[in-house]
């Protein structure tokens, strides 16, 4: 299962019990292996030795106990400068709010004050440099003109 993580959101270990939830169903497995590679990660569970055992769990949730982050971790992208790909400054993302299932910045323009919401997505966000500390995104044309 192909599986794609939040800003910041750690991947589950090997041996760790998850649950895959459908909206009438839930399915207990085991970790086997996990290949992470940045936002994403390829985990393979213990049970499911078929492509028919696998295709019932298409467009199920990953839930479980996320396993214990480094303080960098936790921390995700809250500080980072903004830029779009013309060099522009947005701000600073401010937090990271997880309370839905349509993830978002909220980045803070550093003159104003005003906040922008800027939805999580691979088309959006184009680079990120955790030595840096900056973000580069390619916002769609208005992105900025409709959080005022």
């Amino acid at each position: 299962m192909v599986v794609g993580f939040s800003p910041g959101v750690v991947a589950p270990r090997e041996g760790s019990a998850v649950e895959l939830r459908s909206s009438k169903r839930v399915f207990p497995h085991v970790i086997e292996r996990v290949a992470a590679a940045g936002s994403d990660a390829v985990i393979a569970f213990r049970d499911i030795h078929s492509i028919a055992e696998a295709l019932r769990l298409v467009g199920c949730s990953l839930w479980g106990e996320a396993p214990e982050a480094g303080p960098e971790a936790a921390r995700g992208l809250i500080g980072f400068r903004v830029f779009d790909r013309q060099g522009e400054c947005w701000g600073v993302v401010k937090s990271q709010p997880r309370f839905s299932l349509n993830q978002v910045m909220e980045i803070e323009d550093e003159t104003s004050g005003e906040i922008v919401l800027v939805p999580w997505h691979d088309s959006l966000v184009v680079t990120i440099d955790p030595q840096a500390g900056t973000l580069v995104i390619d916002p769609p044309a208005g992105l900025r003109e409709l959080n005022r």
